[in-house]
């Protein structure tokens, strides 16, 4: 069913314009109701950089959340660092 969810979600995100979509997936990660990641961490995966250690090496860049809005969410979507 979220499979389902997930691929109308998107096409309908791709459907708006980029400011727009943007906005709505902030909102949306401020309801608390996007799922979070339920893969458990793979220590495979996991890297040190200038003494850091992230989980994995995925990120998301900072200009996504430039004002700071939803820093937990997007942790919880499984990024090794945001």
């Amino acid at each position: 069913m979220i499979d389902v969810f997930q691929s109308l979600a998107r096409r309908g995100l791709f459907l708006l314009d980029p400011e727009a979509a943007h906005g709505l997936s902030i909102k949306g990660l401020k309801t608390g109701l996007v799922p979070t990641c339920a893969a458990p961490a793979d220590q495979r995966l996991a890297q040190t950089v200038a003494g850091l250690t992230f989980a994995n090496p995925i990120g998301l860049a900072a200009g996504y959340d430039k004002n700071a809005e939803v820093p937990e969410a997007l942790l919880r979507l499984g990024f090794g660092f945001t």
